[in-house]
Parts: structure tokens; sequence; C-alpha cells
């Protein structure tokens, strides 16, 4: 249809320029005939009014440019300037929210891969790709949230910098540490700490890394489904149905992978199966 209504404009604006070419070559005609037949004086202002009929008929009328435009709306109520509002509100939530996440994964994951690669922890190929896999998707979904039909009447923040995203990054990535810790300190009371850790050690799956990856891809998991807006500037995450299914995909598949319900998956990427009061305990503090 678009194509269709496309080659009608082309047609209209062809026709439109064929006419003002044979105006034209009418008035040079005429003009012609003036000077054959007139006085000097009635060929003056003939020719004076002919000129001003010609500078009309090619002069650029007023709209013609906003016409031409993309962002042109054809209706005559102002519905468009609200459409682009609630549109703009959108993208700016979306763009501040994924900022905050990006934050908060940032700093699980670096305490993971700094401060315990001194513990000796490591992720596996295939666990890192898992992890990228699930978190991609996870910021996909979310930059294609829809803004709502109805136009809020609150602002959302001008930009990251103020004292709310700046406390709740901080509050969130407290809570997320203190469970590290804790569940950290679980493991260690199970398996005592070595006394000397070989850094540069082929990768080899134990139990402190298996708590560590479940607990650091729930963390960042649930950084989508705690900082994702939703009302009154976008869909909510029920209704954004592919962030809902994918959120509740990964949930599920770390819950299997803490209670080692599908060994042979677990196995596949390098995890091993914890103790039932581990079990417990980490799915409690998730």
């Amino acid at each position: 249809s678009s194509q269709k209504k496309m080659n009608e404009a082309v047609v209209s604006t062809q026709r439109k320029e064929k006419e003002k070419s044979e105006k034209k070559m009418a008035i040079l005609q005429e003009f012609r005939e003036i000077n054959q037949k007139r006085t000097l004086q009635e060929r003056q202002k003939l020719l004076e009014e002919k000129l001003k009929e010609l500078q009309e008929d090619t002069m650029v009328k007023l709209g013609d440019a906003s016409i031409a435009s993309p962002f042109t709306s054809k209706y005559s109520s102002v519905k468009c300037v609200c459409s682009i509002i609630r549109q703009g509100r959108c993208t700016l939530v979306t763009t501040l929210q994924m900022f905050k996440i990006l934050a908060l994964n940032a700093l699980i994951i670096a305490y993971c891969q700094s401060a315990l690669y001194l513990d000796g922890v490591k992720f596996s190929d295939g666990q890192a790709t898992l992890q990228g896999l699930l978190l991609a998707g996870c910021f996909l979904f979310i930059s294609r949230s829809k803004p709502l039909d109805k136009l809020s009447k609150t602002r959302p923040h001008a930009n990251i910098f103020n004292l709310y995203t700046i406390s709740t990054v901080l509050l969130q990535f407290a809570v997320h540490l203190y469970t590290i810790i804790r569940l950290v300190d679980a493991v260690h009371a199970i398996e005592p700490r070595k006394a000397s850790i070989d850094l540069d050690a082929e990768f080899s799956p134990t139990l402190l890394n298996t708590i560590v990856y479940i607990v650091s891809v729930t963390l960042q998991l649930n950084t989508f489904i705690i900082n994702y807006r939703g009302h009154p500037y976008m869909e909510s995450l029920r209704e954004n149905k592919p962030l809902c299914y994918s959120a509740i995909f990964t949930a599920v598949f770390m819950t299997i992978l803490t209670f080692g319900l599908m060994p042979d998956v677990s196995s596949e990427f390098s995890l091993l199966i914890p103790p039932d009061h581990l079990k417990q305990e980490v799915f409690t503090t998730l």
C-alpha cells in the first residue's frame, strides 16, 4: 500500500510539472502575440501582469516543504505531538534502565572474576557462552519495549546522574554483594579454602565455581526484572511477552541447575550438583 501511494504521488507530481510547463509555453506564446499587435504601453502592462502570474505559479507555496517532510502529520489535531512525546519518553526510560542494568551487571561480573578469582573461580567456555546468550536475549527484548497509548502526566528523569539512580544502583549492588559473600562462605564451610591456588591452572569444575556461576547469572537476571520500568511510560513486564518468557525460562533453567534435576545438562556446562542442604540455602537466598 505504501508503494502504491508513493507511485501515485510521483504521478501527481509529474502531472503538475507538465501542467506548469504547458502554462509557461502558453505565456511565452502570448508574449509573442503582444510584441506583434500591441502598442508599447500595452506591451509593458501586459508583460508585467504575465510576469507576476508566472512568478506566482513557480513560487514555492507555504507548507510545501513541510508536506515533503517525513515527520509531517496530515491530521488536523495535535495527536501526533503526543505520539512523539510518548515514543521519546519510552526511548529515554529504556536507555536509562539499560545503563542501570549494565552498571549492576558490570559490578557483579567484576567481583566474581576479580576478587573471587583469587579463590580459583573461573568460568568455562560453555558457561560464558550460555551466560552471554541469556543476557543478550534479555537486552534485545528490553530494547523492543513499546510505549503506552496514554501519555503520562509525570516526566521521567532526564539523565542518569541523579540521586535516585545512583542510590538504587549502590543499594542493589550492596544486596548482591552480600548474597555472593554469604553463599561463598557457605561453600567454604563445606570445602575449606586451599592453602595455595594455582591461578594459571586450566579450568576444572568445583563446587565453588558452580555456586558462583549460578548466583552470578541469577543476580544479573534479577537486575533486569527489578530495574524494568514499565508503566506509566511503556508496557509492563507481563505485557512485554518476549522479555517475560525469557526471564521465566532463565529462572527455571537456573533452578534446574541449582537442584541438579538434569545431571547431563549440568555436566555439559561443567557444573557440579551441590549437596542437599546447600541447594536449599542457595535457592532460598536467591
